[in-house]
């Protein structure tokens, strides 16, 4: 993938680009955990800044209140060597870089789009709370699902707002693959919501298999269809 058609593609302001690479040898010594740069050694071939949103770029405002702050928006790319490490390179970027970072991460033959939420912390810095990570596409469906997702199109009265447009217009095309639904807009809180309920009826399913007496695995399998259908009402806005 050419970082310049991931640009171009993406519908980036001009003067929010930059395009540069960031060198490991740059990040190495910022990384205090061993297994953190053995990661950046062994799964990344390399990594671009793609464009940085600020309010003197895009006279979008900075967001704060007591739980968030919005200062500016990093864009990333990301060339793997290994499968199947994206997360935890989302996670080791996001620990680095004190800003919501977007980061499309390439594989080879398939890619991913990941963000986060973040929370504030007394010292004004970011903690990253969850990962939302697009499906992986193939390389092939690049331009198509950069355009999906052109910038151009998400709320720019404020950081929070741009940056959780993004967001959530990822998590709810993960939904939609994800729990084979077509959905309203989904945001990454309901997402949140919904992966606690499947992992709660995936968990029971386990339970129910493995039950021996009667009555309490009919007691069981009504918590099951309860849970179903809790998701089920969540993913159609349905109130329960």
């Amino acid at each position: 993938m050419e970082t310049k058609n991931i640009i171009k593609w993406w519908d980036f302001p001009s003067a929010t680009i930059i395009n540069k690479n960031l060198p490991k040898t740059q990040i190495y010594p910022y990384i205090k955990k061993v297994e953190d740069k053995k990661l950046l050694q062994d799964s990344v071939q390399s990594i671009y800044i793609l464009a940085n949103i600020q309010t003197n770029n895009t006279h979008i405002e900075v967001y704060e209140d007591n739980k968030e702050l919005y200062q500016e928006i990093q864009f990333f790319y990301v060339r793997m060597k290994k499968k199947d490490e994206s997360k935890k390179v989302y996670k080791l970027l996001a620990h680095l870089i004190p800003y919501p970072l977007v980061v499309l991460i390439d594989e080879s033959k398939n890619f991913s789009i990941y963000t986060g939420r973040f929370e504030k912390l007394s010292n004004g810095f970011l903690k990253l709370v969850s990962i939302y990570a697009s499906p992986f596409y193939k390389a092939d469906d690049l331009k198509e699902v950069l355009k999906q997702l052109s910038l151009a199109d998400f709320p720019k009265n404020n950081m929070k707002e741009f940056y959780d447009g993004l967001r959530d217009k990822i998590v709810t095309i993960t939904v939609k693959v994800q729990y084979g639904e077509e959905v309203d807009n989904i945001t990454s809180e309901k997402k949140d919501q919904l992966d606690n309920l499947q992992n709660q009826i995936e968990h029971l399913r386990k339970c129910i298999k493995k039950e021996r007496q009667l009555n309490r695995k009919i007691d069981m399998q009504m918590k099951l269809k309860k849970l179903k259908d809790e998701l089920s009402n969540k993913l159609n806005n349905k109130h329960t």
